[in-house]
């Protein structure tokens, strides 16, 4: 796990790193101050399986400086995802490039768009990534 401290993090922020680091501890972890005092996360060796050719991918996402009054968004995962019956991956995929703090060149990505329109103060961090990834992996 590789974690550069945000001091100027807030509570909320720190607290849903914590809540992810147990629910993902399978994962490799590393975070980025975004300098408002939320956090980047990428998450390393997350599984996915079928309907995936990749085993595994990376999501990236930001614990954004207003929690626990906004959602967790945008997520990023490997611009390589493709499906095993070759189909498209559809609505909700959209290939893009990601220009966050952890680089200095924009990555390649599929950003994700699950958004939580209203109830986000009422899951945890934890519980909307895990959310997303179930719901990429029964696309």
């Amino acid at each position: 796990m590789t974690t550069i401290p945000e001091p100027a993090a807030k509570a909320a922020v720190n607290d849903a790193l914590e809540t992810i680091k147990h629910a993902f501890p399978d994962c490799g972890l590393a975070t980025r101050p975004d300098g408002q005092g939320g956090l980047w996360v990428e998450l390393t060796d997350v599984p996915l399986g079928n309907p995936y050719q990749q085993a595994t991918t990376f999501l990236v996402f930001l614990l954004p400086f207003t929690l626990p009054g906004s959602d967790i968004y945008p997520m990023f995962v490997c611009r390589d995802l493709s499906r095993v019956d070759e189909q498209p991956l559809g609505e909700g995929f959209q290939p893009t490039e990601l220009s966050w703090p952890a680089e200095g060149t924009p990555r390649p990505v599929v950003q994700v768009s699950r958004r939580t329109r209203e109830g986000f103060a009422a899951q945890t961090a934890a519980q909307k990534v895990a959310k997303v990834l179930d719901w990429i992996r029964t696309r």
